[in-house]
């Protein structure tokens, strides 16, 4: 029986970048969407949304007869749903601390990747690309001018720092570790993942609520159009972080999906403009241009790679045919 020929670099790399691209523009959608529901504490929205994913996911294992991880398989699986969970609480940590939101978001986007090249690089011994430092610096650049950050709050000692600069790492940890189960299907990855995000959620709203009062907690308007609207973006989520799981388990390493994740900048500033009416200045949307060029660049220059890849192969196929 023939075996279909794998993918090379080139074909996987440009692969990776499309769904992590695909991903960066799903959840910016979700974002958009889950701040307009105000009145939902985050805990109840993340107990909504990863219970709908994991229903979600659970369905998809069933229909495709996906076999179960081993149980060294699901430690890993589990191990990155803690890291996700060590993210947020480091990301909230610094979003309510004394530095200003520029600063954070330019701090976790601008670092994460640098922290997901290096462990890949240490632990699985993938090569960085002799572009990368470039598109790096490209993409930092735009992130700066989009962001803006200013100057710490007066009192504000340097280690608030440490929360954003922590929330880099658990996010990179937990996409390395996305490329450490390359073999396991996305479906399985995020059922984990959920299962860890409902767990840390419930827990926080019994921490807060007495036993009386936690449905109320959980739903206090039952089904109401809040709900509708997390549900929405539940499921937007759920396509999104598949995407993006698919994407750093494609590339050939992960510096490729690194330079890819920068896309979520420009992407969550076109929404503060249009979905937010947020006045747009020269400086941002230098900055925009800038990282959304370079990932066109990468994109077109791995497409480009895959098409020459591909015709080798066929030549060399037709060639040994011949022969």
């Amino acid at each position: 029986m023939n075996r279909p020929t794998p993918l090379g670099d080139a074909a996987s790399d440009s692969k990776g970048v499309f769904f992590v691209i695909s991903s960066e523009i799903l959840l910016a959608i979700v974002n958009a969407i889950v701040k307009y529901v105000k009145a939902w504490p985050v805990e109840r929205v993340m107990a909504v949304r990863y219970t709908s994913d994991f229903l979600l996911c659970v369905i998809l294992c069933v229909a495709c007869r996906l076999p179960p991880p081993s149980t060294w398989v699901a430690a890993k699986l589990l191990f990155r749903g803690i890291a996700y969970i060590a993210f947020i609480i480091c990301l909230w940590g610094g979003l309510r601390s004394c530095l200003p939101l520029g600063d954070v978001v330019v701090i976790v986007v601008a670092i994460s990747p640098l922290f997901l090249v290096m462990l890949s690089r240490l632990l699985l011994g993938e090569k960085i690309p002799s572009m990368w430092p470039l598109q790096f610096a490209l993409c930092m650049t735009g992130a700066l001018l989009v962001n803006k950050p200013l100057a710490p709050a007066p009192g504000c000692t340097a280690a608030a720092a440490l929360l954003p600069v922590a929330a880099a790492f658990f996010g990179a940890l937990m996409n390395f570790m996305s490329r450490n189960v390359k073999g396991v299907p996305p479906p399985y990855v995020m059922a984990f993942n959920d299962v860890v995000a409902v767990v840390f959620a419930c827990g926080s709203i019994a921490l807060n609520h007495s036993s009386d009062n936690l449905g109320i907690a959980l739903l206090p308007d039952g089904f109401d159009k809040g709900f509708a609207i997390v549900v929405l973006s539940a499921v937007i989520g759920w396509v999104g972080l598949m995407c993006n799981v698919q994407g750093y388990q494609s590339v050939s390493v992960a510096a490729v999906a690194s330079i890819a994740s920068y896309s979520s900048v420009p992407l969550g500033y076109i929404m503060q403009v249009f979905a937010f009416n947020e006045i747009p200045d020269i400086f941002s949307i230098a900055g925009a241009l800038l990282i959304l060029s370079t990932n066109v660049a990468v994109a077109v220059s791995k497409y480009r790679a895959a098409k020459a890849e591909t015709k080798g192969r066929d030549r060399v196929l037709l060639e040994a045919a011949s022969s």
